[in-house]
């Protein structure tokens, strides 16, 4: 008879991390925009200023009129009422995949940056944060 609440425990952390699984993917279809030029890295990365537009993406300036959409792999809880934010670097080059975003407030929780956007100009970027405002009125 002990092997049957063993048995239901094991099924529920099963079902229980097939349902992240499959909210992940949606959100990570969500945070995809095939409309948008992707790219890699960020060159000579200099912030000018940074905007939060959920707690999974960030615009970023780097130059008058130069905008990114970063794309986090975890969520920043803080990030719409943080400060200042930090974004890691090498030698002036932001990297998807490998470097990371955390706020002033709490600089130990770091979120790995998992794309970044190319935004060409005002009405692209507002349009983003509109279909990402969008996504966070349907949770």
């Amino acid at each position: 008879m002990r092997t049957l609440p063993k048995l239901l425990l094991i099924l529920s952390i099963a079902l229980g991390g097939c349902a992240a699984t499959e909210a992940n993917k949606e959100r990570g279809a969500m945070y995809t925009f095939p409309a948008l030029e992707q790219v890699n890295s960020i060159d000579n990365f200099r912030m000018d200023g940074w905007e939060s537009v959920d707690r999974y993406s960030i615009i970023v300036g780097v130059r008058p009129n130069q905008n990114y959409l970063l794309i986090l792999n975890s969520g920043l809880n803080d990030l719409n009422f943080a400060q200042g934010l930090a974004v890691s670097s090498t030698m002036g080059k932001v990297e998807a995949g490998f470097d990371s975003v955390s706020t002033v407030q709490d600089p130990m929780m770091k979120s790995q940056i998992k794309r970044i956007y190319k935004l060409e100009d005002k009405q692209q970027k507002n349009q983003i944060k509109a279909q990402i405002e969008a996504f966070a009125d349907k949770k």
